[in-house]
């Protein structure tokens, strides 16, 4: 989850900067350049939460996967070595 946090920490500075410098060389004014900022730093968080929801998504799927091979695979009865044989005898071995 930390992981996921600083990823998209990272996807807003990145896109940040981008936007600043885009703003510097385009030579817009100060509100101009504030509001494609924002709109920068909202896509990038809006995108970061995409990305953590799918993770999300993949991880529960793998434990749903798994937990539902291992209940396909594992035998649930014991291994029974004494049953009754034809003539109705009880026979261990």
């Amino acid at each position: 989850m930390r992981e996921a946090r600083e990823e998209k920490e990272e996807m807003v500075e990145k896109a940040t900067q981008d936007a600043s410098k885009s703003a510097k060389d385009e030579g817009i004014s100060t509100e101009e350049a504030s509001d494609l900022v924002e709109e920068s730093r909202d896509s990038a968080i809006a995108e970061g939460q995409k990305e953590v929801v799918r993770r999300q998504k993949l991880a529960f799927l793998f434990i749903f996967i798994s937990i539902i091979f291992l209940f396909i695979t594992a035998d649930p009865t014991p291994d029974i070595s004494c049953y009754y044989d034809d003539a109705g005898e009880y026979v261990c071995g």
